[in-house]
């Protein structure tokens, strides 16, 4: 009798091994909720690191007859796993107040196009499911933090305020904007969520180079790379329910280039987000530490887009590569390099120097940021380039062009 076809093979294969991987996500998903459980049944029972908090505003007493705690959410974009989320729980399970989650959806960001924005609601669609599904209420506000936020808070008598940190201009801008409308009765504390030392703690100035800043981030991981407590079903929910959110109205308000679309390789949300760190560990990690700068291997952890948006903690995917260095301790060492040190190296030079984005401010890059104590000397000779024939001697550069050109 003939055999089966090879395309039918192919085909069951391909099936299996998608199976498989499935279920390897949903292995990573049940042990990372064990590992939530397991660190405490929730904030309130669980040692908060303080040093993750920073006060904002001048007043730190809660206000009385407050009928709410409100974490403002702009950075972090994601439920579980989330330092800033787990602080306004606390203070709300504390006070036994209700717990509001808000998102203010500005019109245009930078040079953001609608890739960028579409990823970005996609993901914040998942949040506002899972806050629902732990009577947490989920507001998206259309317009600037300091036109929407202030009189969010007065209307909802927020007992006080909680939001992200991020060094940049835009978004440092809206916290101080914020910060001067607020009642002064309402505390406003900042988290950082989204490095793992918090950012004023590693260094009090701009570090000079990875170098300076390594030994600074590494002697206070075992401080701060710990796991995290989960975010529970909030038992204390508001009477009344938040308002449907018009996912159609908030991307007609965009005013952004709408010719870059989206990518097919990157489904947003954090469940997403943890599927392709599954993948990293199970099919990349052992060839990173080798194989990472070569365009046509399969290496990278493609976790960029979540990291980016915080739909997925670099800290929660520290803590699941470490768990292979056994097996793979080159590849887990050089990616805490870029993931930890080299990112966070980023993290303090934004804070730190105000031409962060400009002509004076990249010489960091090359000159750092002091004379250096060399002796003079007379330059000659020319100018080194990377050239074709070099670019040909570190990888097979024939291969990377039919990646990305169509032969005819």
């Amino acid at each position: 009798m003939p055999r089966g076809g090879g395309k039918g093979r192919k085909e069951r294969d391909a099936g299996r091994e998608e199976e498989e991987e499935e279920g390897a996500v949903g292995t990573l998903e049940a042990a990372v909720r064990e590992a939530r459980r397991r660190a405490a049944p929730s904030v309130r029972d669980f040692h908060y690191n303080k040093q993750r908090a920073r006060l904002v505003s001048r007043g730190s007493e809660l206000k009385e007859n407050a009928e709410c705690i409100l974490y403002w959410m702009f950075r972090d974009q994601r439920v579980q796993d989330n330092w800033a989320f787990l602080y306004a729980q606390r203070l709300a399970l504390k006070q036994e107040l209700p717990l509001r989650v808000c998102f203010c959806l500005v019109p245009t960001f930078l040079d953001a196009t609608i890739r960028h924005y579409s990823f970005m609601l996609r993901g914040l669609q998942e949040v506002a499911k899972e806050c629902a599904e732990l009577d947490i209420p989920f507001h998206l506000l259309l317009g600037c933090p300091k036109d929407k936020l202030p009189s969010f808070v007065v209307e909802h008598n927020v007992g006080g305020l909680v939001t992200d940190f991020c060094p940049l201009r835009v978004p440092r801008q809206w916290v101080e904007e914020v910060k001067e409308r607020l009642p002064e009765d309402v505390p406003f504390a900042q988290v950082d969520a989204h490095n793992i030392v918090p950012c004023w703690v590693t260094s009090s100035k701009q570090e000079y180079s990875a170098r300076t800043i390594r030994a600074k981030i590494h002697s206070q991981l075992p401080e701060f790379l710990t796991e995290f407590p989960p975010v529970i079903r909030h038992p204390h929910p508001p009477p009344n329910p938040p308002e449907p959110i018009a996912w159609d109205a908030c991307y007609s308000s965009l005013q952004v280039d709408r010719t870059v679309t989206e990518v097919a390789w990157a489904t947003p949300g954090t469940a997403a987000g943890l599927a392709m760190l599954q993948s990293f560990i199970t099919k990349r990690l052992k060839s990173f530490s080798s194989q990472r700068n070569d365009p046509n291997k399969a290496a990278l952890s493609n976790l960029s887009p979540w990291f980016h948006f915080g739909q997925v903690s670099t800290q929660r995917a520290i803590l699941e590569v470490q768990k292979h260095r056994r097996a793979y301790k080159e590849s887990v060492d050089a990616f805490v390099e870029e993931a930890v040190v080299r990112r966070e190296l980023a993290e303090n030079f934004c804070y730190y120097n105000e031409n962060y984005d400009s002509v004076r401010g990249c010489l960091w890059s090359i000159c750092g940021i002091h004379d250096q104590g060399w002796k003079e000397r007379d330059v000659f000779g020319k100018i080194r380039y990377m050239n074709y024939a070099g670019c040909k001697r570190k990888f097979d550069v024939e291969q990377f062009e039919r990646r990305y050109t169509h032969c005819k």
